[in-house]
């Protein structure tokens, strides 16, 4: 990824800290996840995001998927 698109976008953070981030990015992010060989920690990591977000990120995108 590039140094630009690789900042992932927070679109609102709430009252509560709660962040909401944009969806273009989360895509661009969960894709570069599911390329062979890359760990999904170290990403997390780089991006400011829990791990355990990220993996569910991931579920949902490949459960949307693999419906019919």
């Amino acid at each position: 990824m590039e140094e630009d698109e690789q900042k992932l976008l927070v679109r609102l953070v709430g009252r509560n800290g709660r962040r909401r981030y944009e969806p273009a990015s989360k895509d661009r992010l969960v894709s570069a996840c599911l390329e062979p060989g890359v760990s999904v920690s170290r990403l997390a990591l780089e991006h400011g995001v829990n791990a355990n977000l990220l993996r569910k990120w991931i579920k949902k995108r490949t459960e949307t998927q693999s419906l019919p």
